[in-house]
């Protein structure tokens, strides 16, 4: 057999193959006895590709998505997560956040979009996205080959809680559910609680610095994740292992109990706003008078307990 003729079998079995996926997914009316209506070529194409990328993303292994605000116990939870056998946890991920230009240094020997954002001619965010797609599908096969896990923690105060506007840019799952299949769990706090600390951390970075905005904020983010998964850190201080071995089933992770005695060894940013690896509650801060009567007086704050199904104030 010759070249060609190698060639040319192969362009038919993947002719034929692109058939078959087109005629799977045919929709009722296109299926029948008859023939169907010849389809311009170019047409057929973008069907292809758009079945072969939607197939490709299902057979692929799935990448976990963590999503929390600020101070809401997201820390302890990955960590947790982190520990799981094959688990293998990055903190802190969003690739058009310009959080970390605040700091000192501009060091970042590894960081093209970094080095781009101090650069003269800037980046744009579509850009910033083909950068962080194109490192993350080489790190994706290389974990998926070794059978490992991989749990993104993705820095959702950078999208919703900083002088940007949260709608005018992509959320970090839009991002990858363009290659991966994506599983997204949220992890929540009582509000109260969660904006004492982080107005005590000094990381409010949104005007005016009230409730209301917080909890609009707030609303926003889980208005633009209305079908992922909620869990609460007030459970999980309660039961640790029974909602850990919720979320890893949820996850599609493999849960050992005994995993949670390696927390302490894990380190990974994003932990600067907790002093302790142990699974408790922490003490309830006391509540400002100006800050309680905007809990009285928030309309959006009032929706956010509502649909968290917390009380107004911490119990």
């Amino acid at each position: 057999m010759t070249a060609s003729d190698s060639q040319y079998d192969r362009l038919r079995q993947e002719l034929d193959e692109a058939a078959q996926l087109i005629r799977s997914h045919a929709g009722p009316q296109e299926r029948g006895t008859g023939t169907a209506p010849a389809l311009p070529l170019q047409s057929l194409l973008d069907q292809l590709h758009q079945l072969q990328a939607q197939t490709e993303a299902q057979n692929a292994a799935p990448i976990r998505l963590l999503k929390h605000f600020a101070c809401t116990g997201g820390t302890i939870i990955s960590k947790c997560l982190a520990a799981m056998p094959n688990a293998v946890l990055l903190s802190e991920i969003d690739p058009l956040s310009v959080n970390h230009m605040t700091t000192p240094s501009k060091f970042a020997p590894t960081d093209l979009i970094k080095q781009m954002r101090y650069g003269r001619h800037g980046i744009s965010d579509a850009l910033a996205v083909e950068i962080f797609l194109g490192g993350l599908a080489p790190l994706h096969a290389a974990l998926k080959r070794a059978g490992q896990r991989l749990i993104l923690r993705e820095h959702s105060h950078s999208h919703y809680c900083t002088a940007a506007d949260w709608r005018a840019r992509p959320a970090v799952q839009e991002m990858l559910s363009r290659d991966y299949a994506v599983l997204p769990l949220i992890s929540v706090r009582h509000p109260m609680s969660s904006f004492l600390s982080l107005k005590a951390a000094g990381w409010i970075q949104f005007a005016p610095a009230t409730l209301e905005e917080y909890a609009r904020r707030y609303l926003a983010f889980l208005d633009d994740n209305a079908t992922c998964p909620i869990v609460y850190y007030e459970d999980f201080v309660d039961t640790p292992e029974t909602v850990l071995e919720n979320i890893c089933r949820s996850l599609e992770l493999r849960y050992d109990a005994q995993s949670s005695a390696l927390v302490m060894a894990i380190h990974m940013s994003g932990d600067s706003g907790r002093s302790s690896d142990e699974i408790a509650a922490r003490p309830a801060r006391a509540i400002p008078d100006e800050i309680a009567e905007q809990s009285v007086t928030s309309p959006a704050y009032a929706e956010l307990c509502k649909r968290l199904r917390y009380p107004p104030l911490p119990g």
